[in-house]
């Protein structure tokens, strides 16, 4: 009810926009000629952001990842994990519009192995700190501090669809063809390609103007009249498309889109924290297989084989609620801190 309720919203926000900005022009002057406009404007000094914001985004994206990674390694339960998804909304996706945008990282880092001095030095540590964390805890960046992720979550139904294995494999080859044209188009000639597919940018953008309004009203700064919708009707359109699929299939965009994934996946699989399935205590109930959002468990139940894969694993935490028989683990280098009787009914 809540996700339809959500996405009812979205869907009359920018028509609710438009009326009111009709209104408004009703009661507006009539508007003055271009030639005395051009004499009398004056142009807006545009602030730049505060390098505190810069700083603030760096400390949050640390914290998050090293819960991320305590609730991962301790295979705490996934509403835990809701909770932080919900914490990264609101802080990276509506007060800081979209940052940290693992779409627009991918570009910026590219980017600055061109042209260094167009990139600064921050932007460079919150590009590599989610891969150091991949590196170590796996990509718990996914379920943890990432906005589009964190939606994607927060819609997504318990048991969603699964999708045939053949056409799985195929749509997960499209994030590794953005990944290699992100980097093309930012190292030849600086296009923010996988931007222009972003298609949260909407409600994100959105949010973090009507941010920027409540502050203005609580600072009793300068406020922009009016209610601001970022983005055209197709956006909206496309986002909502994108919403209501979330809902049904798990995190369409980080797997079937997002370059940085890849890079997140490579760093997992290559990492020291591997997730296994002890054998042992496994009945091969396959329950696991079909709770996990992005089909990254693989099982031949007549084999009792069950595998994990580290690469595509975003460490949400779902499979240890499901698993009855206290399957998974995560041996060495860290030490065992499962607790025996967390995931059991």
């Amino acid at each position: 009810m809540i996700r339809i309720l959500l996405i009812l919203f979205l869907a009359l926000a920018p028509i609710g926009a438009t009326v009111a900005q009709e209104s408004d022009e009703c009661h507006r002057p009539p508007t003055q000629e271009l030639a005395d406009y051009k004499e009398t404007y004056v142009p807006q000094e545009f602030h730049w952001e505060s390098f505190g914001w810069e700083i603030a985004d760096v400390i949050a994206l640390a914290i998050m990842l090293a819960i991320g990674s305590l609730l991962s390694v301790r295979h705490l339960q996934r509403h835990w994990f809701t909770a932080l998804a919900g914490i990264a909304l609101l802080y990276f996706g509506i007060v800081r519009g979209g940052c940290i945008c693992p779409v627009g990282a991918t570009t910026n880092f590219f980017m600055g192995l061109a042209a260094p001095e167009l990139i600064g030095k921050l932007v460079a540590v919150l590009f590599l700190l989610p891969l150091i964390a991949a590196f170590f805890f796996g990509r718990v960046f996914c379920s943890s501090a990432c906005p589009l992720g964190a939606i994607q979550h927060l819609l997504s139904r318990k048991n969603g669809i699964q999708l045939p294995t053949l056409l799985n494999k195929i749509l997960r080859l499209i994030p590794i063809a953005l990944l290699i044209a992100t980097a093309w188009g930012a190292l030849r000639s600086g296009i923010f390609l996988a931007c222009k597919l972003d298609v949260y940018k909407p409600i994100f953008f959105t949010g973090h103007a009507w941010f920027g309004q409540l502050a203005d009203r609580v600072g009793e700064g300068s406020m922009e009249p009016g209610l601001l919708i970022v983005g055209n009707l197709l956006n909206w359109l496309v986002l909502l498309a994108v919403l209501a699929l979330g809902i049904f299939i798990p995190r369409p965009f980080c797997r079937f889109a997002c370059p940085y994934g890849v890079l997140l996946g490579f760093f997992s699989r290559v990492g020291l924290r591997k997730r296994h399935i002890d054998a042992e205590s496994c009945f091969a109930c396959v329950q696991c297989t079909r709770t996990c959002p992005v089909q990254a468990i693989t099982a031949d139940r007549e084999k009792r084989n069950i595998k994990v894969s580290d690469f595509h694993c975003v460490q949400c935490g779902r499979c240890d609620v499901t698993c009855k028989a206290d399957s998974f683990q995560s041996p060495s280098p860290y030490p065992e801190t499962r607790f025996p009787n967390i995931g059991k009914n």
